[in-house]
C-alpha cells in the first residue's frame, strides 16, 4: 500500500507519480534548505502569536515520522494511506479541539494570500483539506508575514458555524477531501501501469523537482548562438525582466497598503508624497463567454461575427535556469 504525505497530496498528480516510480528529483538548493528551517522557526514565532491572542495550545509531540513538533495523523483508505502533520490545536473552553494549520510567508506571498487566498499554492488547499478530514472538524488557518510579524486569521470550513473567533474571515476550501481521494486512485492507476499523466501547469512549475521531465522537444531542439549583438540583448533583456519584477513587487506591495487605508479609514481620494490614491468602491466586470456562445449558436453564425485581426509577430522570448 503507498503512502502519500497530505502536504504534497495538492500537488501536480506527475510530481505526485514520478516521485513513486523513483524518478530523481533535482537537487535542492542551499539557499532553499536554510529557508525550509528559517520557515519552520516561525512556526514557534505564529504559535505564540495566538497564544498572546488568548487561545490555549495543545503541547505540541515530537513527531518522529516528520522529525518536527506538531500533531502526527493519518488517515487509511482502501488503496493507500495518508500521512501528514498538524502544526498545531486549539483547544476551546468545552474541551474542544480544533486543528490549526500555520503558515509563515514572505511579504509578497503573503500578500498574494491575502488577495486570492488558497489560490496561491495547490498543495494548501490538499493538505488542509486532509487535515480537517483527519480532525473531523472546521479548522484554523494562521498566516503569518514573516518579515512583518502581521497575521491572516481564517476559520476553514465551518460551514455550520460551530466557530467564533473575533476578527477571523470564513473561508470554504475549494475542493473536497472526497476530490483528493479520487485523484489518488487515479494516481495508483498510473504507478501501475508504470507511465506519466499529463503535467498540471501552475505557478508552482518554477519551483518544481522534477520540472525536467515537463521539458518540451521545442526547448531540447533549440540552438545556442552567441553572436555579440544578441548576446549583449540577452543580457539586456534579463537585466530589464530584473528591475521589472522588482518593479512589480514594489508596486503591488504599495497598492495593497494604501487601498487597505482608504477602505479603513473610509476615505475616498487622498494623496501622499505626491501619490494620489481614489477608492470607488468595489465593482464587478461583465464579459461574454465565447465556449458558452459557441455552444448556442451554430458555425455560420459564428463565421459571420468572426474577425481576424492584421497579422502580427509570434514570438516568445524566456529566461531559461542556468
Amino acid at each position: 500500500m503507498n503512502s502519500y504525505s497530505m502536504s504534497g497530496v495538492g500537488s501536480c498528480s506527475r510530481i505526485i507519480v514520478a516521485t513513486i516510480l523513483g524518478y530523481e528529483p533535482l537537487p535542492e538548493s542551499e539557499d532553499s534548505k536554510i529557508l525550509l528551517k528559517h520557515a519552520t522557526r516561525c512556526e514557534d514565532l505564529a504559535a505564540q502569536q495566538i497564544i498572546d491572542e488568548g487561545y490555549v495550545l495543545q503541547t505540541p509531540e515530537y513527531c518522529l515520522t516528520c522529525q518536527r513538533y506538531g500533531h502526527h495523523i493519518e488517515i487509511d483508505t482502501a488503496l493507500f494511506k495518508l500521512v501528514g502533520h498538524l502544526d498545531r490545536r486549539i483547544i476551546l473552553g468545552d474541551g474542544r479541539t480544533i486543528p490549526t494549520e500555520i503558515k509563515s510567508l514572505g511579504r509578497f506571498t503573503w500578500d498574494k494570500f491575502a488577495r486570492e487566498n488558497f489560490g496561491v499554492y495547490p498543495e494548501y488547499v490538499g493538505q488542509e483539506a486532509c487535515y480537517l478530514e483527519a480532525e473531523k472538524s472546521p479548522g484554523i488557518y494562521w498566516v503569518m508575514n514573516r518579515d512583518t510579524g502581521k497575521a491572516l486569521r481564517y476559520i476553514v470550513n465551518d460551514t455550520d458555524h460551530m466557530l467564533d473567533f473575533p476578527g477571523f474571515e470564513r473561508l470554504v476550501l475549494p475542493i473536497t477531501f472526497n476530490q483528493i481521494v479520487d485523484k489518488l486512485n487515479m494516481v495508483e492507476i498510473y504507478v501501475q501501469d508504470g507511465i506519466l499523466p499529463e503535467g498540471e501547469p501552475s505557478d508552482a512549475c518554477r519551483y518544481c523537482k522534477f520540472k525536467y521531465l515537463c521539458i518540451t522537444e521545442e526547448k531540447e531542439e533549440a540552438k545556442e548562438i552567441q553572436l555579440p549583438n544578441l548576446v549583449e540583448a540577452a543580457e539586456l533583456y534579463k537585466e530589464g525582466k530584473d528591475l521589472e519584477k522588482a518593479g512589480q513587487e514594489r508596486i503591488e506591495q504599495s497598492k495593497y497598503v494604501l487601498l487597505n487605508h482608504a477602505k479603513e479609514a473610509k476615505i475616498d481620494k487622498y494623496h501622499v508624497c505626491n501619490v494620489s490614491v481614489s477608492y470607488r468602491g468595489a465593482k464587478t466586470k461583465k464579459w461574454l463567454d465565447e465556449k458558452l456562445i459557441r455552444s448556442m449558436v451554430s458555425d455560420e453564425v459564428i463565421k459571420q461575427v468572426e474577425r481576424e485581426s492584421k497579422p502580427y509577430d509570434d514570438f516568445t522570448i524566456r529566461i531559461l535556469k542556468e
